[in-house]
């Protein structure tokens, strides 16, 4: 351990942050080689464009650049060619056939609270014209946030679908007088937002517009936010037929972000190629009508020997209610029958192998994004990635036959990006091997798969990180002897067989995974003699919903008996030292690695790190946007709560969400413990934490906490930054100079 412990000295803690922060991960992959767009069955691209992102501690930002990669056919591999190119951060759309683009420009201006925004409309010479929004709404807002806005441009580039919001006129900067006559007495009505991370996002409109008449059509449902539009199938070529995914607002909003559980509507209308309508159009709701399902990842396939689309629609589908992120039922909708088509359940559960030690690889399908196209070129297929229990992988899923099967990848981790004229684009890597850009051609495949080859873009040795040593364990719980706890062991290379620190890691959620994929955070730990453990407890993602659902009703319990038992297993068959384990968890890990502290003092445990942790439950379910969270994971509620009990209704609820929290646990509390909290937290208030933080100071128990201005993910660089720093300096304390 001594050889590590230079590397804990502030200036080497900057340096090493910086280096791992520069290294990029592909966002987007572009083909190129079809002259004049025209697509053909056996397309080859002479040319790939990479859009490769990274933060820079320097600029206190996330870069974005791209490469361009001259394709060899023959050998299957790619010859990176020229300097990479700075991109803006720009939201941008394309034609099919890649003959216009349009992009968004959005001016912030310091003294206006209102951002200038303008769309640019390019061919494949020049700039075609440009389009102030105030020109088209002067109240209006282009939403550019990734998981709930689309910029979709129609074939030929003429239309485009955007997520708006138009604002009410305000009076902000007026002088704040009730006499005078302009006075508006609604200014300081309260108005609720879709909560953490969309605290500027109110209620959102679908806007239609012809780039070339610079006309717009508003399409707007009362009571619904109206997210994710899309084109369709119609059927006559005098409307445009527009789809999109409406959000329930009645009787509250409940927040969105890592929640796809909330009731939703799939809507459509049309609208005149004239753009005649009065604005704005009210679509009709074809499937949803009782809000208890909530849809996402709308999906047409696009025929491109017609050059039109499909009136099906292919879309992620849940219960509304119950545990967050659980799996999904891919379905499909027909506009022209108006009936839906399950293409795969999430019925089955999965399947653990003869000796009971690992699951199978055919489950429910747990999805949070489809690409933006998935499909082959022929209709036929769709392809995504699921997580499994502690991979994700590539799934071809057969549309009309509708089964499914897993795709061959080299590595525990690959996200499809795309497919594009037959050919897949994706992000592989592992726990030590760093993102790579894929690419698979379909052309080349047997209709079983089995000769599929993925080529990387970039040379494989360049990423292979060869100081970290992984392995997976997996265990039965004791509280569900059928169901198996699935860990990620990771170790310095040199210490895999020497005893030495151990970082507990427990996901946040609490239905969410670690699986074996590229993690900066362990890359830099390793770095500091750190060893980890990345403990997916009972209730993760990747097996199936009765996985998922057995913890409702018992956080705090068989959650801890798992991270428990975790520690345990290490310890006796890992060479994890006994007398040097560290807690690390954020959100609902911040939850268990607090629980953990408060109800096993005997474990001696060398310190405790808390991101934004959950600490009353009690508190929770009145401060936080998503109440509906405390009362199922505390009370055991599977299903969609009513509104007007997404609290503790009795003594006896109260009593129970107290008791199953960490602050029950306080008085037996040891451990140094560290908080790292965000003051813009509406999942988790800060207020939560900070009165941990408090109760240990009034018991004489070592701690610090940093309060950032940052959201529950303290996932801004300099935020980020900041959290390493003093999270290594705080263990450093304790592995070194603990007396």
């Amino acid at each position: 351990m001594e050889i590590y412990r230079t590397r804990y000295e502030v200036d080497n803690l900057k340096s090493l942050y910086a280096r791992y922060g520069s290294k990029p991960t592909p966002s987007k992959v572009f083909l190129l080689g079809c002259e004049n767009g025209d697509v053909s069955s056996k397309f080859q691209p002479s040319l790939v464009k990479v859009n490769w992102k990274y933060s820079d501690s320097a600029q206190i930002k996330t870069i974005s650049f791209q490469k361009n990669y001259i394709f060899n056919a023959n050998a299957k591999k790619f010859l990176d060619i020229g300097l990479p190119e700075e991109l803006p951060n720009e939201y941008f759309s394309y034609t099919r056939n890649g003959k216009r683009q349009a992009i968004l420009k959005t001016k912030s201006d310091s003294k206006s609270t209102k951002p200038e925004q303008f769309i640019v409309v390019y061919d494949q010479d020049k700039v075609i014209k440009t389009i102030d929004v105030k020109s088209l709404n002067d109240q209006m807002t282009i939403l550019e946030n990734a998981s709930y806005s689309s910029f979709v441009l129609n074939d030929d580039g003429t239309i485009l679908l955007c997520t708006v919001e138009v604002n009410e006129k305000s009076t902000k900067g007026k002088e704040d007088n009730p006499s005078l006559a302009d006075y508006d007495i609604n200014s300081h009505e309260y108005r609720q937002s879709w909560g953490e991370q969309m605290n500027t996002i109110f209620h959102s409109s679908i806007a239609i517009i012809n780039l070339e008449l610079n006309k717009l059509v508003l399409i707007e449902k009362v009571g619904s936010s109206l997210v994710e539009p899309f084109f369709f199938k119609s059927s006559d070529n005098t409307h445009y037929s527009v789809g999109c995914i409406g959000l329930q607002e009645l009787p509250y909003k409940l927040g969105l972000i890592y929640c796809p559980t909330r009731g939703s509507f799939l809507l459509g209308c049309k609208v005149s190629t004239e753009f005649s309508e009065v604005s704005p159009v009210e679509p009709e709701v074809y499937y949803g009508q009782e809000a208890n399902l909530n849809f996402s990842n709308p999906r047409v396939y696009h025929n491109n020997q017609l050059n039109g689309f499909d009136c099906k629609v292919l879309f992620l589908e849940r219960n509304a209610g119950g545990p967050h992120n659980k799996s999904v039922r891919l379905q499909q909708f027909c506009f022209e029958t108006r009936k839906v088509q399950t293409i795969i359940d999430n019925k089955e559960n999965r399947k653990l192998n003869a000796s009971k030690t690992e699951y199978s690889d055919i489950g429910p399908l747990f999805v949070n994004n489809l690409p933006k196209n998935c499909f082959s070129n022929d209709g036929k297929y769709a392809f995504l990635s699921s997580y499994t229990p502690l991979e994700t992988k590539v799934f071809a899923i057969n549309l009309s036959e509708c089964f499914m099967k897993p795709l061959p990848f080299h590595h525990e981790s690959c996200d499809v990006l795309d497919v594009e004229n037959n050919w897949i684009t994706a992000v592989g890597s592992s726990i030590n091997y760093l993102p790579n850009a894929y690419l698979c051609n379909l052309n080349e495949v047997s209709d079983d798969f089995t000769n599929l080859q993925w080529m990387p873009i970039e040379d494989e040795d360049s990423k292979k990180l060869t100081k970290i040593h992984f392995e997976t364990f997996s265990f039965p719980s004791r509280d569900f002897p059928d169901k198996l706890v699935n860990c990620i062991f990771t170790s310095p290379v040199d210490m895999v067989k020497t005893p030495g620190p151990t970082m507990i890691m427990p996901h946040g959620g609490p239905h969410s995974i670690t699986p074996a994929c590229y993690y900066r955070s362990i890359a830099q730990y390793t770095e500091l003699g750190l060893k980890t453990v990345l403990v997916n407890y009972v209730g993760s993602l990747g097996v199936d919903d009765e996985y998922v659902n057995a913890l409702l009703g018992n956080v705090g319990t068989s959650d801890v008996h798992d991270v428990y038992d975790s520690i345990q297993y290490v310890i006796k068959n890992k060479h994890a030292d006994k007398d040097r384990i560290i807690l690390s968890g954020g959100s609902h890990g911040g939850f268990l690695v607090t629980s953990i502290s408060g109800q096993h003092p005997e474990l001696g445990f060398l310190a405790c790190i808390s991101r934004n942790p959950v600490i009353d439950l009690t508190s929770m379910c009145v401060t936080s946007d998503i109440p509906d969270w405390t009362i199922c994971e505390a009370l055991g509620n599977k299903g969609l709560i009513p509104f007007n009990r997404m609290y503790a209704t009795s003594p006896q609820e109260v009593a129970t969400m107290h008791n199953v929290s960490p602050i029950a646990h306080i008085q037996n509390v040891k451990v140094p413990t560290l908080l790292l909290l965000g003051k813009e937290d509406l999942r988790v208030p800060h207020s939560q934490g900070l009165i941990y933080h408090k109760l240990l100071k009034a018991k004489g128990i070592e701690t610090r906490c940093f309060i950032y201005d940052d959201c529950h993910s303290l996932q801004k660089i300099n935020v980020d930054f900041d959290c390493f720093i003093n999270m290594a300096k705080f263990i450093e304390k304790f592995i070194y100079y603990k007396l």
